[in-house]
């Protein structure tokens, strides 16, 4: 039992820790597949070409972030987000192996939701537009 009871403190410390690693494109990783018209997923990289585990980001000129992604062996896999260059959410989509899964949803530049699309597998099978006052103005099932 005191073996169990010296041992507590030392994981409760370890479970509270963050080892998340951030990257940023163009510094400390190399992504591929992060054209819009890509069709390839996201693969990144860092300088020594080991695949990567952690955040990346890309950021805008002005030094806003532009796009986070999670990162796992890799390839995409978690929560991507994308911003205006003004620093508003544009985007956010779950991304599991590589592809869109869930919910995801676009905002306009106001920050306001205008689209939601469901993804199963990496293919759109639902989309929703909103007006700007969140009223669903049209409904798609692929």
């Amino acid at each position: 039992m005191k073996k169990i009871l010296f041992l507590l403190p030392g994981l409760l410390i370890l479970a509270g820790c963050n080892n998340t690693k951030t990257y940023v494109v163009g510094e400390d990783a190399i992504c591929s597949g992060l054209e819009e018209t890509d069709v390839n997923p996201v693969v990144c990289a860092d300088q020594d070409g080991n695949l990567i585990n952690g955040l990346v980001k890309q950021y805008y000129e002005n030094g806003n972030v532009w796009r986070e992604m999670n990162i796992k062996d890799g390839r995409e896999n978690g929560t991507e987000r994308e911003y205006y260059e003004n620093g508003k959410i544009h985007v956010i989509a779950n991304v599991v192996n590589g592809k869109t899964e869930g919910i995801s949803k676009l905002y306009n530049e106001d920050g306001v939701l205008h689209m939601e699309m469901d993804w199963q597998n990496g293919e759109v099978k639902s989309i929703k537009i909103y007006d700007e006052n969140g009223k669903i103005i049209q409904e798609k099932q692929m």
